[in-house]
Order: structure tokens, then C-alpha cells, then sequence
């Protein structure tokens, strides 16, 4: 079993709007943080968003539609259905 932060494939995160949203809130939290003065939480928001948009954008992850679920539900096809 692999650790994740966040699971970048999840269904949830699959449109590009979404991941972009999620991203500049937190670019902006990080902001608010910097002008604020506290450093530590700065420093931990910028890592969180250098490390989803890592995962969103650079990672390699598809775009495209996700796979039907319906395929796998459905039982393989024997040799005597032929």
C-alpha cells in the first residue's frame, strides 16, 4: 500500500476547474499567512500547495473521462455464449 497526502485520482478531482480552484485557495491561504507574519503556517501552506500543484498539474495525470463502471460489473463472457 502507498501513502498519499491526497488521492489525485480521485473522481472528485477529475475537472480541470476544480484543480484549479483548489489550488489558488490555497496560494492565497499561503498569502494570507505571509502577511500575517506567521511563518510557520506560510511555510506549511506554501509545501501543501507546491505538493497539490504538483499532483494536479505536473504529475501526469489524464484528463479524460473516467472509465465506465459498468464494463466491470458485468460478468466475462464464457466460451459458451459463442
Amino acid at each position: 500500500m502507498r501513502f498519499a497526502l491526497v488521492d489525485f485520482g480521485h473522481a472528485f478531482y477529475r475537472p480541470l476547474t476544480r484543480r484549479i480552484i483548489i489550488f489558488v485557495l490555497l496560494l492565497v491561504w499561503t498569502g494570507v499567512e505571509f502577511y500575517s507574519g506567521s511563518t510557520g503556517w506560510m511555510m506549511l501552506f506554501l509545501a501543501l500547495t507546491a505538493y497539490v500543484g504538483w499532483g494536479f498539474f505536473l504529475s501526469g495525470q489524464a484528463d479524460g473521462p473516467l472509465e465506465d463502471d459498468t464494463a466491470a460489473a458485468r460478468p466475462p463472457a464464457s466460451d459458451d455464449d459463442k
